[in-house]
């Protein structure tokens, strides 16, 4: 289940650093966006059924599992997404330049 929340996070947030470092061509945004989502679906759903098995299982003879760091950490993982949902939307984006301007250094 982190995998899919990282997957979401980097697909929502950082989509053009990705496709960048990916060397993506023209639309490479759309497909790492894509991709992050079904990724993070899909890392998710298993994580669920997982998590599913993992109850319906009897407890008999077995060792003490401590679950609050990944609690933990799935919940840092949460609060950061919507730290990050409320920056992109606070944040101006910066001026971009009409077709034909030039920079003048």
């Amino acid at each position: 289940m982190l995998a899919g929340i990282l997957s979401v996070m980097i697909a929502t947030f950082f989509p053009w650093e990705v496709a960048r470092l990916l060397f993506l061509g023209i639309g490479g945004e759309a497909r790492v966006t894509i991709l992050g989502f079904f990724l993070g679906g899909l890392c998710g759903g298993f994580g669920v059924l997982v998590s599913a098995a993992g109850f319906l299982q009897g407890g008999a003879d077995e060792k003490v599992v401590r679950l609050a760091p990944t609690v933990l950490l799935l919940l840092s993982l949460v609060i950061l997404f919507f730290v990050l949902a409320f920056s992109s939307i606070t944040t101006p984006r910066p001026p971009t330049l009409p077709r034909g301007e030039s920079i003048a250094i």
